[in-house]
């Protein structure tokens, strides 16, 4: 039977020990494979005491386990596309309709529990938008949203939260739905055009008052122009007076219902030859029931030393008193209470390091903190909680000092019997510890770390039992 050589291919006798057309040894070529493609790598064995036995590759278990993870992967990512890439549109062209008041049944509803105590500013650089448990876990809720956050508030059906954030130039608004994983809306207002918001206020759970820039503000004692944004829909109108002429202000804040809100005005604006900006501030509080426009006081305001007369008005839920602060500089300060028919309820307490105010849920009392003026105006003196009650009169009253504190913050629970307060870390410059303080004051325990501007949960119990912690 004839013998194929391998190296020439010539045809030789059965018997042949060399080529008769090459020479090359027959055997030895035999002997040795044809040219092709390397062996497979081998597989290390597992090392003694884990993994699959040594010599068998991987088990059946193992490749179940790597397909299950794939899986979970591909979920995760659909998942987050879901909730950040879906929930970042923005809204187009809304479409004016006429003013109304929105039913609360289409968008309120039961407030998760993972959100339903208290939401805050949260982490080592106050950054993140966060919600803090009755037992002080903090959870993230958003983190795409800052810089820095300037306003944070719940609809009062509890579903949404409203975020001012961004820089001290110019802030932006979000809305965050906790009923829909937390989707966060970066709301943009086409009609008219907004480029920034001052401040928000929810009027219902579906109308939202924004004070909202249509041009970049190039000083202060400029007017936004006052807008109800609906999430459900995106759409907006404006808010008018009984003429039905726009309104126009900033520092907005209203009453629960949303029958009657307060703003500033700004008008007569100038500069002097020294570049400094001067205009007259009013503070206005519209019934939005009938329309009209009520003036409790106008001022002379000085922007280039911060000195104004009206700053930060808060109305109270009830609607029949608001507070108000007069800002002469970052250090010294005075609190005034009103009537929203423009009685003086509490006359100016003059205090130092102002740090903010709250409501009581019924309307009638109002905590604020500050430094007595008679300390040393470095900081470092006591700050007390004072508390003036409507009802009463009179002047207001201490209901705690603490000693080593600085105060950032404050909130009071639905039920009344729970002030929160954020305490702002001044010698490391850092998000500081959120203290409950009893509402008739005394003792504060710690509730979480790294967390300010705290915000209560529509139907929140403050009545809280954190770990103990000894007052600041």
């Amino acid at each position: 039977m004839a013998r194929n050589c391998p190296s020439c291919g010539r045809a030789n006798d059965d018997d042949a020990r060399f080529c008769a057309g090459c020479g090359a040894e027959l055997e030895a070529l035999a002997a040795t494979p044809p040219p092709g493609p390397p062996p497979p790598p081998t597989i290390q064995p597992a090392p003694q005491g884990g993994g699959d036995p040594p010599g068998r590759g991987l088990s059946p278990a193992v490749i179940i386990l790597i397909v299950v993870l794939i899986v979970a992967a591909v979920v995760a990512a659909a998942a987050v596309w879901w909730t950040f890439g879906r929930g970042s549109g923005d809204h187009g062209t809304p479409t004016p309709s006429p003013v109304a008041s929105r039913s609360a049944a289409t968008t309120a509803g039961p407030t998760p529990a993972t959100s339903g105590y208290l939401a805050a500013v949260v982490g080592r650089q106050g950054s993140v938008l966060g919600a803090v448990a009755a037992n002080g876990a903090v959870r993230e809720l958003a983190t795409t949203l800052g810089p820095r956050f300037f306003h944070i508030a719940f609809s009062p059906g509890g579903r949404l939260i409203a975020v001012v954030a961004g820089t001290y130039k110019l802030q932006q608004l979000a809305v965050v739905d906790l009923q829909d994983g937390n989707a966060v809306t970066n709301v943009r207002i086409s009609t008219p055009a907004v480029v920034g918001v001052d401040s928000v206020a929810w009027l219902s759970p579906d109308d939202l008052l924004v004070s909202a820039f249509t041009t970049t503000p190039k000083s202060q004692g400029e007017n936004g122009d006052l807008l109800v944004y609906h999430p459900s829909d995106g759409s907006v109108e404006p808010l008018t007076d009984s003429s039905g002429a726009q309104l126009r202000g900033v520092e907005v804040s209203a009453a629960r219902d949303g029958s009657r809100v307060a703003f500033v005005t700004y008008t007569g604006q100038k500069v002097d030859q020294y570049g400094n900006a001067t205009a007259l501030e009013h503070l206005d509080i519209l019934d939005r029931f009938s329309g009209d426009v009520t003036e409790l006081g106008t001022n002379k305001a000085y922007f280039e030393v911060n000195a104004r007369r009206f700053d930060a008005p808060l109305i109270s839920p009830s609607g029949q008193a608001i507070i108000f602060r007069r800002a002469g500089s970052d250090v010294g300060t005075s609190y005034t209470v009103m009537s929203a028919t423009g009685v003086t309820l509490m006359p100016a307490k003059e205090l130092l390091y102002p740090a903010g105010y709250a409501w009581d849920p019924t309307g009638t009392k109002v905590v604020f903190t500050g430094e007595r003026v008679s300390g040393n105006g470095a900081g470092t003196a006591p700050v007390s909680f004072y508390l003036f009650d409507t009802a009463q009169g009179g002047a207001p009253k201490a209901i705690a000092t603490y000693s080593k504190t600085y105060v950032q913050g404050l909130a009071w629970s639905p039920d009344g019997s729970t002030i929160a307060w954020a305490e702002w870390d001044k010698t490391r410059y850092r998000s500081g510890n959120l203290y409950l303080m009893p509402a008739s004051g005394g003792d504060s325990k710690q509730l979480a770390d790294w967390a300010i501007m705290p915000a209560w949960a529509p139907g929140a119990e403050g009545a809280a039992t954190p770990a103990a912690s000894p007052s600041p």
